[in-house]
């Protein structure tokens, strides 16, 4: 993927940048929350003995699924050009 300096570098002054989809799955962060998320889950629950709130729990699952394609998509069209891109939806 291209750092944003690398994109505006390569989109001369007046033109505007191609969408380039942002990809969470392959980032640290996304990799660490998806794999230890239920051990952090139970952790919690057994130390505090009643979990974390709903609410929590519910924004970690938006934050899994935000830019994944699996989880709801739109592709959008660019009038005559027949230029497409691909969106992630996202709730989060």
């Amino acid at each position: 993927m291209r750092t944003a300096a690398q994109a505006c570098q390569a989109v001369p002054h007046g033109a505007s940048a191609p969408y380039e989809r942002r990809r969470p799955e392959g980032t640290i962060l996304y990799q660490v929350i998806q794999n230890y998320v239920d051990t952090f889950f139970a952790q919690v629950e057994q130390e505090t003995g009643t979990g974390l709130p709903q609410f929590v729990k519910d924004e970690f699952e938006a934050f899994l699924e935000c830019g994944i394609l699996a989880h709801g998509f739109l592709r959008l069209r660019c009038g005559d050009s027949y230029g497409q891109n691909t969106h992630a939806a996202s709730r989060w």
